[in-house]
C-alpha cells in the first residue's frame, strides 16, 4: 500500500516538474526592459534625426515622416509590454490547469481504482495450494477480511476467503463467507455451490441440517446427480440409517464416470447399505462377463423387465472402465419408476447390454445377453458376452 502512494506521489512531482519546465522555459522573453529604456531610444532616435536635418541630410518632409513613425513603433512597444503581461497570465492559467489535471487524475484512481489490490497478491495461490500452513491461511484470512470490509461486492475475495476458512475448518465461517460469492440474481457457479454445500454440512455436524438442504435443493434444480452432491446426500442418509436412499443415491453416481476415490467410496456404501435391507425382498443378483466386448462399446446396462410387457422394471448402468466383471443387484430401490417396481411382479427377465451410447434406446453395434425367465427371489444369473451363441447383436 505504501509502495503505491509513494509512487502515485512521485509520479505526480514528476509530472508538475514537467509541465512547469516547459512552461518556464519556452515562455516568450519581452523585448524591452522597462519604460525608461525605450523613452531614451526614442530620443535618441529624435536627435539623429535632428541633427540630420541641420546637415541636411535629409529633409523637413522626410523628417516629419520619420518622426511619426518612430511614434507609431514606440506605442507598439507599449502595447507588447501589455501582451507579455497577459502571456505571463496566461501561463499561470496554464499551470494551474496542469496541476489540476493530475490531482483530478489521482483522485479518479482513488475513487474507481484498486489501490488495495496489493494487499492480497498472492492470496489465491496460498489459499489453493494444497501444501499451505495453519500460520499462511490464518494469514490469508486476515488480509481478505480487510479487503471484503473495504470492498464488499469483490466476490472474488469473498471466495477466497470461504476456501481459506474451508481449508482452516473453520465450516461456519466458511458457509457465511460463500453466501457472499454470488450477487442475488447471478447465475449459479457449480463450484461454489457445492463447496457451499459441503461447508454447511460440516458445519452442521455431518448431516444436511434446513440450510445446507436448500442449498443442495437449489444445485438440483440445475444439476441433478452431481457426484459431490450425491456423496452429501449419501451421508446424510447413512447418518439417518436411511438405508435405501443410500443405495438410491449411490447407484445414481455410480452410473457416471467419476474418480477413482468417488468410485470407491459409493461401492462401499451400496454394499453396505444392501446388507442392512430385508433378505426377504424381491430382488436378482446379476454377474456379467464383459471380458470380450469391443472398445468402442462403452456403457454396460443391466436391467429387469416384466415377462409380460412394459418399460424395464429395475435399471443399473456403469461405464465400462476396463474390469472384467460386474457384480449388480436389481431391487426396488433401483426401479426405473417407483410406481413399478420389482416387487409388483411375479416373473421377469434379465437383459445384459454393452451400449455404445448408454441411452435407453439401442444403437447399431450394442450387444445384448438374455436371461431365461426368472422368479425374484434373491437368485444369482451369470451373463457372459463371451458365449457368442447366447449374444444378441443389435442391428
Amino acid at each position: 500500500m505504501i509502495a503505491i502512494y509513494l509512487g502515485m506521489g512521485v509520479a505526480l512531482l514528476a509530472t508538475s516538474a514537467w509541465v512547469f519546465f516547459g512552461v518556464a522555459y519556452f515562455r516568450p522573453r519581452a523585448r524591452w526592459l522597462d519604460d525608461d529604456a525605450r523613452k531614451a531610444l526614442y530620443r535618441d532616435r529624435l536627435n539623429e534625426i535632428e541633427t540630420e536635418v541641420k546637415s541636411q541630410v535629409i529633409e523637413n518632409v522626410d523628417s516629419t515622416e520619420l518622426t511619426e513613425e518612430l511614434g507609431v513603433a514606440l506605442l507598439e512597444d507599449l502595447e507588447g509590454q501589455d501582451d507579455d503581461g497577459d502571456d505571463g497570465s496566461s501561463r499561470l492559467v496554464r499551470l494551474s490547469l496542469a496541476f489540476v489535471v493530475v490531482a483530478a487524475s489521482v483522485a479518479l484512481y482513488l475513487h474507481w481504482g484498486d489501490p488495495s489490490a496489493v494487499s492480497i497478491r498472492n492470496v489465491g495461490s496460498m489459499v489453493t495450494n494444497i501444501n499451505s500452513t495453519r500460520g499462511e491461511l490464518n494469514e490469508a484470512v486476515k488480509r481478505l477480511n480487510v479487503r471484503v470490509k473495504k470492498r464488499p461486492q469483490d466476490r472474488t475475495s469473498w471466495y477466497y476467503l470461504a476456501l481459506a476458512y474451508f481449508k482452516a475448518e473453520r465450516f461456519s465461517d466458511a458457509t457465511k463467507a460463500f453466501a457472499m460469492v454470488q450477487a442475488p440474481g447471478d447465475a449459479p457457479l457449480i463450484d461454489v455451490e457445492v463447496h457451499w454445500a459441503q461447508a454447511a454440512f460440516l458445519a452442521a455436524g455431518g448431516i444436511l441440517d434446513t440450510d445446507a438442504l436448500r442449498i443442495v435443493e437449489r444445485i438440483q434444480t440445475y444439476r441433478t446427480d452431481h457426484p459431490s452432491v450425491l456423496e452429501l446426500l449419501t451421508l446424510d442418509a447413512v447418518q439417518r440409517r436411511l438405508h435405501e436412499r443410500v443405495v438410491n443415491y449411490s447407484d445414481r453416481a455410480l452410473r457416471q464416470e467419476i474418480v477413482g476415490v468417488q468410485r470407491d467410496f459409493f461401492e462401499r456404501a451400496l454394499i453396505t447399505a444392501r446388507s442392512q435391507l430385508s433378505s426377504a425382498r424381491p430382488y436378482l443378483n446379476v454377474v456379467v462377463d464383459v471380458r470380450t466386448i469391443p472398445k468402442e462399446l462403452s456403457w454396460l446396462l443391466v436391467y429387469a423387465r416384466s415377462e409380460s410387457a412394459g418399460p424395464p422394471l429395475a435399471v443399473v448402468k456403469r461405464p465400462l472402465d476396463g474390469r472384467d466383471s460386474f457384480n449388480v443387484t436389481l431391487d426396488d430401490a433401483v426401479s426405473m419408476d417407483p410406481s413399478r417396481p420389482i416387487s409388483s411382479v411375479n416373473q421377469v427377465y434379465v437383459v445384459a447390454r454393452a451400449s455404445v451410447t448408454g441411452g435407453a434406446s439401442r444403437h447399431p453395434g450394442d450387444m445384448e445377453r438374455l436371461s431365461d425367465i426368472l422368479i425374484p427371489d434373491g437368485a444369482t444369473i451369470r451373463l457372459s458376452f463371451a458365449d457368442d451363441a447366447d449374444v444378441v447383436e443389435s442391428k
